[in-house]
């Protein structure tokens, strides 16, 4: 647990207008007596030199840092890195152009004022090298079994869709809400289609859990209710709005129906209200909070989104508000999840353990360029949402842009998609949100009106819904392709072919497999050992194993011919 200071305000039930304000934080000493510097501490080395597998190039400026610490170190021309660290066991993060996301080397001791040499540390290439072969100016690597980096699950989804589609029919809007300070209204100020004008309005909505919609109504300074049906069901005005336009805000509901309220700003701040609208607790939050991107809730306490990714729990209470964190992402299962875009056409979702190293990272390939990924949330059945902008020009020159939702299951697969028109609105706003019936809420905007819309996800494609996936590779023997190899995978065994450059590919069911790699042996030879790889396949997604080392063959010896005396 992480202890956040702060000043706690505990308000008791009445009107709003008859609370104190939230008090700002007591000023810093004006001057605090230097420490004496502290002694070094004494340190060990970790050196190695990266190789990738299954060939012997060497990725020149890949990156290789220490998780926990803020120590990193470049691979030269030949892939050698050196890094100086304290005494300890430390899990090392390779990363670097060509190479995949987050691989790791875990267990590395160090002691002091020795030197641990990994010797060779094969990382696993995106695609084969180009140099896959070259060794003729290599120095001799040290001897001994090579080092094996150890690379997350990477699961491939393909995206729906090969263009964007403008004309998408919107299902019927839940509310409408027009212009206004009146009853079911919201404030609106300038025009969301013209570029050289502000355009202001709700900034977050939230759906409780009997399925009322909450919206935080910035410049009428209240939040205004409605019903499931969609009817204005009363508002309330913000009892710690300060001077000036609450515009960088967000808020969720828990399950008791309490709503959050987030307000950036000088000092960011945090209250809760019950469902009538009484402030119950607020708090002024440490100047770093003014990074939070999102205000999602984890079961009953707040979680803030961080612009770097990372998340921060926070537990608001008579007793104080405490901080856990920085968390990894957004809780997932027993995982925290992060989005990013990784390409012109790729975003990927990365799934990690608690102390940041990537367990799986689910790649999103698109024929439609990505311009942005974000995270949703997590619904009711464990899933998560993930929100894809895409846009495109036409052939007429104007752009046009869609957002694709996801939902994903924890262990990468694709549970649901559908393409929807973006909100509309210029400003930074909530434009999704989760709602208890498994469905998504989109807030759209434009000079007219505001308008709520519910989406429900429409099935996976066909082959998603029969529960296939692709498995994919290449054998190489002594480093070339080796088009004569056996591939067999699961129980009864089953041959795949293997094309002339030594690739493979097969759709399999939902599972677990482990997947028998031969090389090619000439008639009457004994059968060469083979390579067992393990993979798990999931629906709708595309497992590459890349390449493949198999050991050479060797020729059988003649026997030996008597020689008399």
């Amino acid at each position: 647990m992480l202890p956040i200071a702060l000043l706690l305000l505990a308000h008791q039930a009445g009107p709003p207008a008859a609370r104190a304000p939230v008090p700002a934080p007591a000023p810093a000493p004006a001057a605090v007596r230097a420490s004496p510097p502290r002694p070094q501490r004494p340190q060990g080395m970790v050196s190695g030199q990266l190789r990738h597998k299954g060939c012997q190039s060497a990725p020149a400026a890949a990156q290789v840092s220490v998780i926990g610490l803020e120590a990193s170190a470049a691979s030269d021309a030949a892939g050698r890195f050196t890094l100086q660290l304290p005494p300890g066991t430390y899990s090392l993060l390779i990363e670097g152009p060509g190479l995949v996301s987050d691989q790791r080397v875990d267990d590395v001791a160090v002691s002091v004022g020795q030197t641990r040499d990994l010797g060779t540390v094969e990382v696993w290439p995106e695609e084969r090298p180009a140099n896959c072969g070259a060794s003729a100016a290599e120095p001799p690597r040290p001897a001994g079994e090579p080092v094996v980096a150890v690379a997350p699950d990477t699961p491939s989804l393909d995206l729906p869709g090969d263009r964007v589609s403008p004309s998408a029919t919107p299902e019927q809007p839940w509310v409408r809400a027009s212009p206004g300070t009146g009853a079911g209204q919201l404030g609106l100020q300038g025009n969301p289609a013209r570029a050289d004008e502000d355009a202001l309005g709700p900034p977050s909505f939230a759906v409780g859990p009997a399925g009322s919609l909450w919206v935080l109504d910035a410049l009428n300074r209240r939040v205004v209710r409605f019903d499931p049906r969609g009817h204005a069901a009363g508002a309330f005005p913000l009892a710690m709005a300060r001077e000036g336009l609450v515009l960088e805000a967000d808020i969720t509901v828990n399950e008791e129906g309490h709503l959050f309220l987030y307000a950036s700003g000088e000092l960011p701040t945090l209250g809760e209200y019950d469902a009538a609208g009484r402030l119950l607790v607020a708090g002024v939050l440490p100047a770093t909070f003014r990074g939070a991107t999102q205000l999602q809730l984890g079961r009953t306490r707040p979680i803030f989104l961080m612009q770097n990714g990372q998340a921060v729990r926070v537990e608001l209470s008579w007793g104080g508000l405490k901080g856990e964190g920085p968390l990894p992402g957004l809780p997932l299962a027993e995982l925290y999840a992060r989005a990013e875009r990784t390409g012109r056409f790729r975003a990927a979702v990365k799934l990690a353990t608690a102390d940041g190293r990537v367990r799986r990272s689910v790649q999103l390939q698109s024929r439609v360029p990505v311009t942005g990924v974000r995270l949703v949330g997590v619904d009711r059945r464990g899933d998560l949402w993930v929100a894809v902008d895409r846009a495109e020009r036409a052939e007429s020159g104007a752009s046009q842009a869609e957002v694709l939702l996801l939902a994903l299951t924890p262990q990468g697969q694709l549970a649901g998609a559908r393409a929807v028109p973006p909100g509309g609105r210029r400003y930074q706003f909530r434009e999704f949100a989760l709602a208890p019936d498994g469905s998504v809420v989109q807030m759209q905007s434009d000079a007219a009106e505001v308008r709520f819309v519910r989406w429900t996800l429409l099935p996976p494609p066909r082959e998603v819904m029969a529960g296939e996936g692709v498995l994919r590779g290449r054998v190489l023997e002594g480093g070339k392709p080796a088009p004569g190899a056996a591939v067999t995978v699961g129980r009864p065994r089953r041959q795949i072919p293997v094309a002339l450059d030594g690739s493979f590919e097969v759709r399999l069911p939902a599972g677990t497999y482990t997947v028998t790699l031969r090389p090619p042996a000439p008639p009457g030879a004994p059968e060469p050992l083979p390579v067992d790889v393990r993979v798990a396949v999931a629906a709708g997604a595309t497992v590459d194993i890349g390449n493949v080392q198999v050991a050479p063959r060797v020729p059988a010896r003649p026997d030996p011919v008597p020689v008399g005396p």
